[in-house]
């Protein structure tokens, strides 16, 4: 009996150092994966302390409204914002 639960122990300690060998691998895949852009917009502007205008090709709605550079920032910190006063013109699409 002590030799079959011995054995038993051995086997379920291998199971668990092989799965965990296993857990450290990454598997790959390929697949093909199309898009197709509905939408294309330009936004521009003269002057930064007046709103930027923005045309859609196929009318999308978008707002346009004055932040705190700050809060851009916090939404976003890997963005460049560039501002006047402290304020800075944001897109919603």
């Amino acid at each position: 009996m002590k030799k079959l639960v011995l054995g038993a122990l051995l086997l379920s300690a291998f199971g668990i150092t092989g799965n965990a060998s296993a857990a450290g691998k990454v598997a790959s895949a390929t697949m093909q994966v199309s898009f197709v852009v509905l939408e294309s917009c330009t936004v521009q502007t003269a002057d930064a302390s007046k709103a930027p205008s923005v045309a859609c090709a196929h009318q999308a709605p978008v707002q346009v409204s004055a932040q705190a550079v700050q809060a851009i920032q916090a939404a976003a910190p890997s963005q460049t914002v560039a501002a006047v006063d402290g304020q800075a013109w944001q897109v919603y699409f």
